[in-house]
């Protein structure tokens, strides 16, 4: 009986015991964006990364992460943490009155400054999704960003 309790012991000591081999590795990754251009240093910046092409680049409630940065005079680069590896597309907005939203003149014209991932534009509207993916597939992806004014 105390054989059979003690193998039964050594054989779910085993079932639960996981070495660090067996642990998953570590699929997430930190996106660094360095700002090429900043007209002033007025409001935040609005960034907004998506997944896939559902509400891109307007709609930031449907984006998979948003963040408003504050604009200091040490700002140089932004730091996206903990993403999951995938397919990805950024719109970033320097919200110089901070309300939230890319303004524009009386004919759809920005008056502040955007940009994209890839530094794509579009032309007569913004750039369609898939001109602005990338891949996040290692630890550290570094995107260098220029806004346009």
């Amino acid at each position: 009986m105390i054989q059979l309790l003690l193998i039964l012991s050594l054989i779910g000591s085993m079932i639960t015991h996981q070495s660090t081999s067996d642990l998953p590795l570590k699929d997430t990754g930190t996106i660094i964006i360095e700002l090429e251009t900043l007209k002033n240093r007025n409001g935040a910046i609005l960034i907004t990364l998506f997944s896939d092409e559902n509400g891109f680049p307007d709609e930031w409630e449907k984006a998979f992460r948003s963040e408003i940065v504050p604009i200091t005079a040490e700002l140089r680069e932004i730091r996206l943490e903990d993403i999951p590896h995938g397919t990805y597309g950024l719109a970033i907005i320097h919200d110089e009155n901070e309300n939230m939203e890319l303004d524009t003149n009386f004919f759809g014209v920005p008056k502040e400054g955007y940009g994209f991932s890839n530094n794509v534009r579009g032309r007569f509207g913004p750039p369609r999704f898939s001109d602005t993916q990338f891949v996040l597939d290692s630890d550290i992806y570094v995107h260098q960003i220029r806004l346009n004014y």
